[in-house]
């Protein structure tokens, strides 16, 4: 339905009493935001929380997560239980598959594949080749044979109509408002989740033409725009992937690692020319993120929102173990790279251990009501606790390699 049919109401959630579900949002930022991801699921599975979870939306390096996720609901229609209970299988094929994946470049082969003369003129060669990367596994499986809870709904940025463009399971339907909607038909997971992590400049958008109805633009030259539509990083539109579930879910849960660069990141001369692409990115979701705290705080929505450079002295409650210093979070965890290159065994414990407490935090402060079982925090990787190692470990964390480390000609 588009915002003229509600009215001044589409910019309102719905009556409390017309929404329901929980929704978790899971934002981009690379390797680094799917591995921030995994250790905050792993923190609700033990609570009982994510078992609860309704709907789960994704943008770009939160899209490869939820790959993981889908591929293994597709082999296990039955492994998210009953709610308040444990997702079955999530240590062995969900939490491995995307540390082992976290180990891969993915980025440069694809990246280069544009540069090989027979694929000149193919704009989705590199995409291909970032799909296929993510579908050696199970999420080569096809988004319409998921089962029917919880529902994914992964976000790519539709480029031509400058809107918010979704592969969603639960509708079972691809496309965006403006432009329409089709079946999922053969769409798989990985293709899915690779146009929502196609970085502009990086990737050539990918362009699709499916035959869409019911959409909200009617202009003369509505056909010849729908068979050209180009689709970038979901981020572009939307980096926290709350737009699908605000209005309508009683609960909101946001995961978010987008970038958080310092005034000066030491990322090398390139900062000059991005750094203004960079500010409006930071800037568009900076004024989302108050809008959703301070609908929070009002009790305009129920919900709790973590993020990777958050403080937890913020946060109205104390989880009892030690937490990475502050210092450590500003000037070297919220600053890892975004980027689909290899990470460190050090880069991805120190990762999930954090998302693993910001989440524990987060939830026990502003959704306690929701968590179903009273378990200790006991983050995945205690060896990397300690500050100084993990400092060391994320040392050039911060540096993007133009041939990502480990790559091999």
């Amino acid at each position: 339905m588009s915002d003229s049919s509600y009215g001044f109401n589409a910019y309102l959630p719905r009556p409390k009493a017309e929404r329901s579900g929980i929704a978790l949002c899971l934002s981009g930022g690379g390797y680094r935001a799917g591995l921030f991801h995994l250790g905050a699921l792993r923190r609700l599975n033990e609570l009982g929380v994510l078992s609860k979870v309704d709907t789960i939306t994704s943008v770009s390096g939160g899209s490869i997560f939820t790959a993981q996720i889908a591929g293994h609901l597709a082999q296990n229609p039955s492994a998210w239980g009953q709610p308040g209970g444990s997702v079955a299988g999530f240590e062995e094929a969900i939490a491995a598959p995307m540390r082992e994946l976290a180990t891969r470049d993915i980025r440069t082969r694809a990246v280069l594949t544009r540069f090989k003369p027979w694929n000149w003129f193919r704009q989705n060669a590199q995409i291909d080749t970032l799909a296929a990367e993510l579908a050696d596994g199970p999420a080569g499986a096809r988004l319409a044979g998921l089962p029917d809870r919880p529902r994914l709904v992964i976000c790519s940025t539709d480029v031509c109509f400058r809107q918010q463009w979704t592969f969603d399971s639960g509708t079972g339907k691809v496309g965006g408002q403006a432009s329409g909607y089709a079946p999922l038909g053969d769409w798989t997971i990985a293709r899915a989740a690779a146009s929502s992590s196609c970085v502009p400049v990086v990737f050539s958008p990918m362009r699709v033409s499916e035959q869409l109805d019911q959409g909200d633009y009617k202009g003369p030259d509505r056909a010849e725009l729908v068979p050209k539509i180009d689709l970038s990083d979901g981020g572009v539109y939307d980096n926290l992937g709350v737009e699908p579930v605000w209005r309508d879910h009683e609960l909101v849960l946001v995961s978010d690692a987008a970038p958080s660069f310092k005034p000066d990141p030491h990322v090398g001369p390139l900062w000059g020319q991005i750094r203004y692409a960079v500010t409006l990115l930071e800037q568009a979701t900076d004024v989302r993120k108050r809008w959703l705290i301070a609908s929070f705080l009002r009790g305009d929505l129920e919900g709790a929102f973590w993020g990777i450079g958050s403080r937890p002295a913020n946060y109205p409650y104390d989880p009892g173990v030690p937490l990475y210093p502050e210092e450590l979070i500003r000037d070297a965890i919220s600053q890892v790279r975004i980027d689909l290159d290899p990470f460190s065994e050090g880069e991805r414990a120190v990762l999930e251990n954090h998302g693993y407490l910001m989440a524990d935090i987060a939830v026990h402060a502003h959704a306690p009501q929701r968590v179903a079982v009273g378990k200790a925090p006991q983050v995945p990787f205690q060896d990397w606790m300690d500050a100084r190692r993990a400092a060391e470990a994320l040392r050039e964390s911060h540096l993007t390699k133009l041939f990502a480390r480990g790559w091999r000609w």
